[in-house]
């Protein structure tokens, strides 16, 4: 990978990473999500409108590829909510996000003719392995898995992949920040709509008062940090920068250690050690 792009994901990892920790300090619900989301589309619309006047609008071809993008977002969602009601988050977290690494080579090559060498696949091969550590349960741990779980896990990680290719065809016609903050706009009126529906009266004042400066941390982080990723993915390999982008989960995992005091045992080690040698090599593949 180019050495630009190399940074531009490392410093993606680290906010990715952040945010999350603030979303699982706070016990991120749903309905905190929804405000994120939220925060997102307000507080980057002036960027939005600046950019669209000064491109002079984004043409008609703009709203179908948003509305893929969204939908894609959107069903991402549905699989990994399908996926954690059967199985927990150590189970259900690392096969979906080394699931994608299953299957972008491929999509990246019928797509893009993008092709990976020795080092590129050696690379993913430790991240996959690592990741695979990761949800090593220890015994007698009453931890949820199941086939089901597994399931929807492989398919949240397949629809990542798809939505990870379709954004890199999207950004060849539009600029990042106007694509991201387009699909963005729609995913926050449909979380927002289905969270409103199903909340009690009152439920999204009280998340928003107990947690506000974290939301709107988690609402500009996540903007931030996948700009930073259509930025690389414009130029780079699709594999290799999902692939770099697996470093969030060592700063997550440091994160939680130093900060919740989450236990850091040898099989996580392990892991971790494993996808940084992953990350590492990744920064070298051609």
């Amino acid at each position: 990978m180019q050495p630009s792009s190399v940074g531009i994901v490392v410093i993606s990892t680290f906010t990715h990473a952040y945010w999350n920790f603030l979303l699982k300090r706070a016990r991120g619900t749903s309905t905190f999500i929804a405000l994120s989301k939220g925060v997102e589309v307000v507080c980057f619309a002036p960027v939005f409108v600046w950019l669209v006047v000064a491109t002079h609008g984004v043409g008609m071809n703009a709203i179908p590829l948003m509305a893929i993008g969204a939908a894609l977002v959107l069903l991402n969602y549905a699989a990994l909510a399908a996926a954690y009601a059967v199985g927990d988050l150590s189970f259900v977290y690392p096969i979906s996000r080394a699931g994608i690494l299953l299957f972008l080579p491929t999509l990246g090559f019928l797509v893009f003719r993008e092709r990976l060498t020795i080092i590129g696949w050696t690379s993913l091969a430790c991240i996959v392995a690592g990741i695979a550590i990761l949800q090593l349960r220890a015994p007698g741990s009453t931890s949820r898995a199941s086939g089901g779980a597994a399931l929807y896990s492989l398919a949240a990680a397949l629809i990542a992949a798809l939505y990870t290719v379709w954004d890199k065809h999207a950004i060849q016609t539009l600029t990042p920040f106007i694509y991201f903050y387009g699909y963005t706009f729609l995913v926050a009126l449909v979380y927002i709509a289905t969270v409103w529906r199903r909340s009690r009266p009152g439920d999204i004042a009280t998340v928003w008062k107990a947690h506000r400066w974290s939301i709107v941390q988690v609402g500009v982080l996540n903007t931030v940090t996948y700009l930073l990723v259509l930025l690389a993915l414009r130029s780079g390999t699709s594999s290799y920068v999902i692939a770099l982008r697996q470093l969030s989960i060592v700063w997550g995992a440091l994160l939680g250690s130093f900060l919740l005091g989450e236990s850091l045992s040898t099989p996580k080690k392990v892991a971790l050690a494993t996808l940084v040698a992953g990350c590492v090599m990744v920064a070298f593949a051609h």
